[in-house]
């Protein structure tokens, strides 16, 4: 069985979630890439959120960083 091709985009982050992101990635033993942890995160929420719908609302801009 042949595995679909990696499909790529662009997001953007605020600057403080991607350098969270990073340290997070780095802090784990042996270290992760960044794009690593980003498609992991995804795959654990569409896995989390499969066949239900998500009431998004817009984001708190008040965040406590």
């Amino acid at each position: 069985m042949s595995e679909k091709p990696s499909k790529r985009f662009t997001v953007s982050l605020d600057s403080g979630d991607c350098d969270a992101l990073r340290a997070f990635a780095e802090a784990q033993r042996p270290p992760l890439s960044l794009q690593y942890v980003v498609r992991l995160a995804v795959r654990r929420f569409l896995d989390q959120h499969e066949d239900s719908v998500l009431d998004l609302k817009p984001a708190e801009t008040n965040r406590h960083d």
